[in-house]
């Protein structure tokens, strides 16, 4: 037996590397999928086709490994499908063999692996800090790298946030060869009719971005990048205390950018942000004390909670409030108030010492921002989950009309299942299970496709086998 000590946490268990590509149709489903969930249930994550060459807590940089992307079709009342492909990077094809995804890249690194959007009938792979996005088929394989025919200057971004009002998606797009960033916004047809320069004085982490009706805000902290610890295989990004942590504050319509200092920390993932008044923003998010300040490759360190910070537009600088001390991460609201006030958010939260230290989620929690109380859903001993998205309910505008799909990963079997439950009845039994041949790596996003969105997508990328009808969109 191969001993794993020392062995990064991102290595094992429900975060467990896969080996080869699956394909199943006609999944075992318990209960039943509510018959208007009808579309594509995916996560993509981190996950290395090959063993890495570096496997102990310190050294490995799980943010870099090869982009591995899982789905689930679902119609009818049935999961007709389920299939994982690796993103055809320029790695990924040496190491499987076979041609890598065509198309530009605009970055050095080809590597994607964070996210999967859907905009204007393309359903998109998304990685941050340059590189251009994947477009894949309606089947998960990589139909090629894509600038939007040309109309992408340079790269995209992993977390662009869709305006329910207008159908505009907006994008932060940045890169470390950069000390600028560039706002993008993308109409429902797909057109690019904004590219605006953002001047950064550096080169931060910009993982994520707020949006609301008239503003779009980014947090520029501490965590910078550091090409000598690139070159030598690591993460490259790093904690720097002199850099002071802000809350930049961009007009949509145009205008000065406005900086707001803030106390030092990290943020990843944005909760919302709603505009109170003309000259009052608050914006929620999981906060990290610090991170990247030590010799280890640890993307999460301390667990991150809810904080909130209340702008002041006329104001220099803003104090910081946290609102939860549970471990939080992958927050996510009713996609209709995006960008608006809102009263709840889902996330995956570790419920025990265990969870905690190996960073692999054991429940969810559905946080009530009115009561501020959260609810928790805790899953056995030794499961974890991937990222909860809400899907809402068409015939219902009430904030919690839907339902909530997650991966759950089952570690008696080392494999995992599609999860669905009724987001009002939040810590009560599954509407529906659907059995998986294999593990769905804890990863990084996931995401809900309607079939709507997969009309116009191609079933299949090229050099890759074509499905029975089963498999069919």
């Amino acid at each position: 037996m191969t001993s794993t000590a020392g062995t990064s946490p991102y290595l094992l268990g429900a975060f467990a590397p896969l080996r080869e590509e699956a394909t199943e149709h006609r999944l075992v489903v318990t209960g039943r999928v509510p018959d208007e969930l009808d579309g594509l249930f995916t996560q993509i994550g981190p996950s290395p086709v090959r063993p890495p060459r570096h496997r102990s807590a310190e050294r490995y940089p799980w943010l870099l490994a090869d982009g591995l992307v899982c789905g689930v079709r679902l119609r009818g009342g049935r999961g007709l499908w389920f299939r994982n492909r690796w993103i055809r990077s320029r790695r990924v094809a040496r190491a499987l063999g076979g041609r890598r995804a065509p198309g530009p890249r605009h970055f050095p690194v080809d590597t994607v692996n964070t996210n999967v959007v859907s905009h204007s009938g393309l359903v998109l792979a998304l990685v941050e800090s340059g590189c251009l996005p994947v477009q894949l088929s309606s089947t998960l394989d990589s139909v090629g790298y894509t600038d939007l025919g040309g109309q992408l200057p340079r790269g995209f971004s992993a977390h662009p946030k869709l305006d329910p009002e207008t159908g505009d998606l907006h994008v932060l797009a940045y890169s470390p060869l950069r000390t600028w960033a560039e706002y993008l916004v993308l109409a429902p047809s797909g057109r690019v009719r904004t590219v605006r320069r953002v001047p950064l004085h550096g080169r931060p982490m910009l993982h994520d971005i707020a949006l609301t009706p008239n503003y779009v805000l980014f947090f520029d902290l501490p965590v910078r990048f550091d090409g000598v610890k690139g070159l030598r295989g690591g993460f490259p990004y790093r904690w720097r205390d002199e850099h002071q942590s802000r809350v930049g504050v961009l007009p949509r319509a145009g205008g000065a950018m406005r900086w707001i200092a803030i106390p030092p920390c990290f943020v990843y993932h944005v909760v919302g942000a709603e505009e109170i008044s003309p000259d009052r923003i608050v914006v929620r998010a999981i906060r990290y004390a610090r991170l990247f300040d030590e010799h280890t490759e640890d993307p999460f360190g301390r667990p991150g909670t809810l904080w909130e910070w209340d702008l002041d537009l006329t104001a220099d600088s803003a104090p910081a409030r946290q609102l939860d001390g549970r471990p939080s991460e992958m927050p996510r609201i009713d996609p209709r108030r995006q960008g608006r006030a809102h009263r709840f958010y889902y996330a995956v939260t570790a419920t025990t010492s265990q969870a905690v230290r190996t960073h692999a989620p054991d429940g969810l929690v559905k946080y009530d921002l009115r009561r501020q109380a959260g609810e928790v859903r805790r899953l056995r001993p030794g499961d974890a989950t991937t990222e909860a998205v809400f899907v809402p309910r068409a015939d219902s505008a009430a904030e919690d009309a839907g339902w909530i799909l997650h991966f759950r990963y089952d570690g008696d079997r080392d494999a995992s299942d599609l999860v669905v439950f009724d987001a009002e009845d939040f810590t009560g039994p599954p509407l529906a299970t659907v059995r998986l041949p294999v593990r769905v790596p804890v990863g990084a996003h996931s995401t809900w496709i309607p079939a709507a969105d997969l009309a116009s997508t191609p079933g299949t990328g090229p050099g890759h086998e074509a499905p029975g009808h089963e498999a069919s969109a």
